[in-house]
C-alpha cells in the first residue's frame, strides 16, 4: 500500500477574475522513503497541491473532489481536530519562506517546543531540551543559545534549518518540502539539500520535493511528476524521465538547463509564451499554444496514458 495516495484531486479558487483550475484532477502516490519530485514553472499548482494535502488552502481556495489517501485514511473526510493531529506529527511541510513562515514574536526554540507539545506527552522543559537537540541535528552551532533567538537574529539558511528541525520535531512518515532552497546562495542550497538527504534516509521518511529545478530533482527525486497549468503532463522514474523525456514540455524544461562546458554566451534556449491564465485555459491540451508539435488533434485534450511501465504522458505525440 502507498503511504500515500492521491485520486482524481481537484481544487478551484473562485475570484472576481474567474474561477481558478489551480490544480486539475490530479492523480499521484508517494510510497514509504521514497522522494517524488512535483516540477514546473510558477504557478502550476505544485504549492496548491502540497496545501490540498494538508487540506490548508488558503480563501478564497477549496477542495472540490479527490481523495487524499495517506496510511489508508482518506484526509479529506476527517474533521478539523483530527487533521491538526496529523499535520506536524505525521505529515510535516517545509515552507518556501521561512521568514514568513516563523512567527517573529516567539524564540525560535518556542516554536519548535509548540510542535512537540502539541503531539507528544512532555512538559515544556523537556520540549526546549529536544528543541536544542533538534538544532543541533540539523548543523546549527550553540543550539542551547539559539533556542532563546528569534528568527530575525539568524540569517537565512540558519532559518530554513530550523523550519527543518520542526518539520522533523515528531518524527513524521512524510515531509512536503516546498521550494526548502529559494533565495539562499549555492554554498547554502548544497548544505541544506545534503541535509535533507541525509535526515530522510536515516528517519526512513517519504518526502514530496515541489521546485523548478530539475537539477535537484535529477540528484534527490526517485519519481518525477511533471505539473503543466494545475495538471500532470509527465510522469515517471526520474532515471526514466531524464533518458526518455516525451512531453515537449519536459523536453523543453530539460533543454532550458546550462549544460557544462557551454560556452558562456551562448543563450539558454527557452519555451515561447508564457503559463496559460488558469481562470481562462485555452480548449484542448493546455500547453498546445507553446507547441512546436502541435496539430488539429491537439484541439482535444490528450490523457495522460501509459507510454511504457510506469511512465505516463499527457500528449498525442507520445510514443
Amino acid at each position: 500500500m502507498d503511504l500515500l495516495d492521491i485520486q482524481g484531486l481537484t481544487t478551484h479558487f473562485f475570484t472576481r477574475s474567474g474561477v481558478i483550475n489551480a490544480v486539475d484532477n490530479l492523480s499521484l502516490a508517494v510510497q514509504k522513503g521514497s522522494v517524488l519530485g512535483l516540477v514546473g514553472e510558477s504557478g502550476c499548482g505544485k504549492t496548491v497541491t502540497a496545501l490540498s494535502i494538508l487540506n490548508l488552502v488558503p480563501y478564497p481556495g477549496k477542495i472540490i473532489t479527490g481523495k487524499i489517501l495517506f496510511e489508508g485514511k482518506d484526509l479529506l473526510g476527517l474533521s478539523a481536530e483530527e487533521m491538526r493531529s496529523i499535520r506536524g506529527a505525521r505529515i510535516s511541510m517545509i515552507f518556501q519562506e521561512p521568514m514568513t513562515a516563523l512567527n517573529p514574536v516567539f524564540t525560535v526554540g518556542d516554536q519548535i517546543a509548540e510542535v512537540l507539545t502539541a503531539h507528544r506527552d512532555v512538559t515544556r522543559k523537556e520540549a526546549l531540551k529536544s528543541a536544542a537537540d533538534l538544532l543541533q541535528s540539523v548543523g546549527i552551532p550553540s543550539p542551547e543559545k539559539r533556542v532563546n533567538e528569534y528568527p530575525h537574529q539568524l540569517s537565512g539558511g540558519m532559518r530554513q534549518r530550523v523550519m527543518i528541525a520542526m518539520a522533523i520535531a515528531c518524527k513524521p512518515a512524510l515531509i512536503l518540502a516546498d521550494e526548502p532552497t529559494t533565495a539562499l546562495d549555492v554554498t547554502i542550497q548544497a548544505h541544506i539539500l545534503e541535509l535533507l538527504g541525509t535526515i530522510q534516509q536515516e528517519m526512513g521518511m517519504a518526502m514530496v520535493l515541489v521546485t523548478h529545478d530539475l537539477g535537484l530533482i535529477a540528484e534527490r527525486a526517485h519519481e518525477v511528476a511533471v505539473m503543466y497549468a494545475g495538471r500532470i503532463v509527465e510522469q515517471a522514474g526520474t532515471k526514466e524521465l531524464f533518458a526518455n523525456p516525451q512531453h515537449p514540455y519536459t523536453r523543453g524544461l530539460m533543454a532550458s538547463i546550462p549544460q557544462p562546458g557551454e560556452e558562456g554566451h551562448k543563450r539558454l534556449r527557452t519555451i515561447l509564451g508564457t503559463v496559460p491564465r488558469l481562470y481562462d485555459l485555452p480548449k484542448g491540451c493546455t500547453f498546445a499554444p507553446r507547441c512546436d508539435l502541435k496539430t488539429g488533434k491537439c484541439e482535444i485534450e490528450p490523457e495522460l496514458v501509459e507510454v511504457k511501465p510506469g511512465h505516463l504522458v499527457r500528449c498525442w505525440e507520445a510514443k
